[in-house]
Parts: C-alpha cells; sequence; structure tokens
C-alpha cells in the first residue's frame, strides 16, 4: 500500500518491499508490500509481545482490500496488547492459496523486524477462516490458536458445490432464463439482480419453497444469487474451468424432487479444475493448537452446518479435542459484535494459556 507521506525501500528476509511506519493514537503503524501483496500492522503502545495475524474474506476480483478500515475490530485485539497484522493479499477472488502464503510471509517479516514473539493467534472472518484453518494445520509449530469466524470450515469442493453450484443451478430449473448456463461464464457475466427479485415476487410460493430449502430469507435471494454467480465465474477463471460436477447428485426437499431431478441442468466438472478447489481447501482435522471457531444463528451464506462439520473432520483425526464451535444469536453474515468477538478471544486465550477447554454453546 502506498503511504502518502514517505516510503523507504529495504530488503529484509528475502522479501522485496516498500515500508512506511506512522503513529498513531499510542500505536505505531506500518505499511508496506511484500510479493505484490500490500500490508498493515499495528503495534499498541502497551504491547505484550503476543501477535494477531488477520485474514480477511472474500473480496472481489479486480478490487483491493481495505486494510485502513475495521478499527473497532482492531481494537478488540490491541486493547488486549496485541499487536495486530493484515495482509491485503496479492490477488482477490478465491485466493485460498496466496493468502496463506502472503501472511506467512507477513509473519515471518513482523517476527524479523520486531523480535521472538511470546503468542501468535490467526484468525479472520468468512473466506478468512478457511485460511485460519488452512494456516493452523500446516504451520502448528509457529501457532498457539485460531478463531476462524463465520467461515466454511468443510471441504471447499463439496461446500462450494453445495451452496453456491446447487443453488445456482436449482434456481435456474425453478426460475428459467435468469441464471442461464454456469458451463463456461464469459469475463464480466454478472447475474441480473432485478430479474431475480422480480421472478421470485412473480411466484411467492416457490419463492418460499426455495428459500426454505436453503435455509434462507426470500429477500436475501437476490444479492446471495448475484454474489454466488460472480464467485463460480471467479473460479473458473482461476481454476481454468468449471470444478462442479452434479451428475450423480440427487436432489430432494423441493416441492416436486422427481421433476428437480429429471430437468436440472447436469455438469461435468474440468479434472484440473476441480483438482485445484479441492486442494484449496480440503480441511485435514490435524490440528496440534485450540481452534475455537464462532457463528450466527442465521447466516445467509454460509449455514450452521458449515461449521460443524469440521467437527465430524476432527473426529476422524482424532483431534476433536482441540476444537469448539459456539454460537452468537444474530441474524447475518459476520454480524458479531466487538464484545463478542473479544469474549469469543478471551476463552480461546484462556485455553491457549490455562489449557481450560471452553464449553461449547453461546458466546453473550
Amino acid at each position: 500500500m502506498q503511504n502518502k507521506l514517505a516510503s523507504i525501500s529495504l530488503l529484509l528476509i528475502a522479501f522485496c518491499l516498500l515500508a512506511v511506519t506512522t503513529q498513531a493514537q499510542d500505536s505505531k503503524v506500518e505499511s508496506g508490500n511484500i510479493n505484490g501483496a500490500n500490508f498493515r500492522i499495528e503495534v499498541p503502545a502497551n504491547w505484550n509481545n503476543g501477535l494477531v495475524m488477520y485474514c480477511h474474506g472474500y473480496t472481489l476480483a479486480g478490487l483491493n482490500a481495505n486494510l485502513d478500515g475495521g478499527k473497532p475490530l482492531r481494537d478488540v485485539f490491541l486493547s488486549r496488547g496485541f499487536a495486530v497484522a493484515q495482509s491485503a493479499y496479492s490477488v482477490q477472488g478465491w485466493a485460498v492459496k496466496e493468502a496463506v502464503e502472503d501472511t506467512e510471509a507477513l509473519r515471518k517479516y513482523f517476527v524479523a523486524k520486531y523480535g521472538v514473539l511470546k503468542e501468535t493467534i490467526v484468525l479472520g472472518h468468512s473466506m478468512g477462516g478457511v485460511i485460519t484453518l488452512a494456516t493452523i494445520e500446516k504451520y502448528p509449530e509457529v501457532y498457539d490458536g485460531a478463531l476462524p469466524m463465520c467461515g466454511p470450515l468443510n471441504v471447499s469442493l463439496n461446500g462450494l458445490q453445495d451452496r453456491v453450484f446447487d443453488m445456482l443451478v436449482t434456481f435456474d430449473f425453478q426460475f428459467p432464463n435468469i441464471v442461464g448456463s454456469l458451463a463456461s461464464l464469459p469475463k464480466g457475466a454478472r447475474l441480473d439482480q432485478a430479474k431475480v427479485k422480480a421472478a421470485l415476487e412473480a411466484a411467492p410460493d416457490k419463492a418460499a419453497m426455495f428459500a426454505k430449502r436453503y435455509s434462507i430469507a426470500v429477500n436475501d435471494l437476490p444479492g446471495t444469487l448475484a454474489f454466488w454467480y460472480e464467485i463460480n465465474r471467479e473460479l473458473q477463471v482461476r481454476s481454468g474451468g468449471n470444478p462442479f460436477d452434479n451428475r450423480n447428485t440427487l436432489y430432494d426437499g423441493f416441492d416436486d424432487d422427481v421433476a428437480v431431478n429429471r430437468g436440472v441442468k447436469r455438469y461435468t466438472a474440468d479434472a484440473k479444475a476441480r483438482e485445484y478447489l479441492r486442494q484449496h481447501y480440503a480441511p485435514t482435522g490435524r490440528i496440534a493448537d485450540p481452534v475455537l471457531t464462532i457463528h450466527t444463528t442465521y447466516d445467509p451464506l454460509i449455514p450452521g452446518r458449515y461449521v460443524s462439520e469440521y467437527n465430524s473432520i476432527a473426529n476422524v483425526a482424532g483431534t476433536q479435542d482441540m476444537f469448539v464451535a459456539k454460537f452468537v444469536v444474530a441474524k447475518g453474515h459476520c454480524t458479531f459484535t466487538p464484545a463478542q468477538t473479544g469474549t469469543a478471544f478471551d476463552e480461546l486465550l484462556k485455553w491457549v494459556r490455562e489449557k481450560k477447554k471452553p464449553e461449547a454453546g453461546e458466546v453473550k
């Protein structure tokens, strides 16, 4: 990120970067770029030698992640004496691969400049939750705990097909001539939210049935489906083809499952694209550090079961005692208050420091 006040070129731990340090409200703020990824570091005056590595969520391809926003969230950690480091990632979209690499590069830079750390916690929202999980699984030796928030903690290939792809193809069957073919989406293709809204309003009973099937409010469907359409398009560009295959999918939960299974469009996955998404990311459950996750009771994007699925993965890996899932009574995607985030963070710290595993249940 270019700072308007000054810039200093330096070479550190084999990274070429542009870095600037400023003082803001008793905190030292540094911004720069590592391997094409902008970063922001903030170190409080009362630094306790701890570090929070924050992983941001999905940002539309072509846009830049805003690292200067989110002060109330940063203050949760800064007020507890932790420094906060954020990478904007070198690319956007479903950038799980790049984000894991860029986050680790930033952590190494921080340690090289600021010294050995007492505690290091990785956390993030939404897709940042996937990145958090991938990071704690890949680098258990450098982290003390993880707090993935409102993220799909299941196998990405399965979760994205179930929520993104299948919702689009079944909507296409129920409300024809709006979504169209998903086989090869052209650059710049967008789903017209106005057409989705008009179709839902023209058939309210069918709209209610479809919304119930996917545990989503009807008025959240236009924006959600448009977002899914963009994610599907961007994944095709990123992975080199369509990663989803629904030839063996038996659809249920609709008003006429026979009609849906007979009439829904069937797609064949591109093997290379499918393998890309399988790798980025399929959780292993192999965790050696405490992982605490939180999720709202109504999330239009990510169902709660996508969080709970990691418990099954951990059970198979034999690490179920290192995972706790908690819920926040709220509506919306990642709509936690700073106080609720702070409560969850404190519970994770107590688990890390005192080996006292928190109880599953509600975060108030």
